[in-house]
């Protein structure tokens, strides 16, 4: 399915998409980095935004924020996130805030965003069931450790890989995930390791809109 006829679809199906203002943005540069500042004057809690750099020459970055398995933007609230990137906050006119989800299922921003943003918290919820399956099967820590550091490394996008298409999205997600859980099994048992993972599958799965 073309990415404009899925995004429509999608749209359809949320219903009160367009009932939410998009969250504000505003960046400060700092030394080594920036601070996006994200505020929620939405009536729902932020849960998914995408904030992108747009058609600066030479330069592409995105930050993708999906709080659905973690801490949620309150209406009213702002969250500080500082990062690294220093062009961000050097040309603040070229950073657009593209799309964010809410809790109720209604989502605001560019219609193909809104789409990116479902179809990778999608994959996360994927990537963190088989990341369950593996680990339940396992013989052995060192074995599985093994075992999903080759699988993330399997998922690295190709060296000129469109950073903005679906498909490199979802495997820079896929991978972030399985990274993130190899982490966590550093210093937890595996079966602390799949309740960790099964709280964040619950709260995936509970999300909206349904995936």
């Amino acid at each position: 399915m073309a990415l404009k006829t899925l995004s429509a679809a999608l749209l359809m199906g949320l219903g009160v998409a367009a009932a939410q203002p998009l969250p504000v943005l505003r960046i400060e540069p700092v030394t080594g980095g920036s601070i996006f500042y994200v505020k929620n004057g939405a009536s729902q809690p932020v849960t998914a935004f995408l904030i992108e750099l747009v058609n600066y020459p030479g330069s592409y970055y995105a930050l993708w924020q999906d709080e659905a398995a973690a801490s949620l933007i309150a209406p009213g609230a702002e969250k500080r996130i500082p990062v690294t990137n220093m062009t961000v906050g050097a040309v603040p006119d070229y950073v657009k805030l593209q799309a964010a989800l809410f809790a109720d299922g209604s989502s605001a921003g560019t219609p193909e965003k809104v789409t990116q943003l479902v179809e990778r918290r999608r994959t996360i919820l994927g990537t963190t069931r088989e990341l369950i399956s593996r680990i339940e099967k396992a013989p052995a820590k060192a074995a599985l450790t093994a075992d999903l550091k080759q699988w993330a490394d399997s998922l690295q996008p190709a060296r000129r890989a469109n950073p903005a298409a679906q498909a490199t999205i979802n495997q820079n997600a896929a991978r972030s995930t399985i990274n993130d859980a190899v982490t966590w099994l550093d210093s937890h048992r595996p079966e602390d390791t799949i309740a960790h993972l099964r709280a964040i599958e619950r709260a995936l799965a509970a999300s909206k809109p349904a995936l």
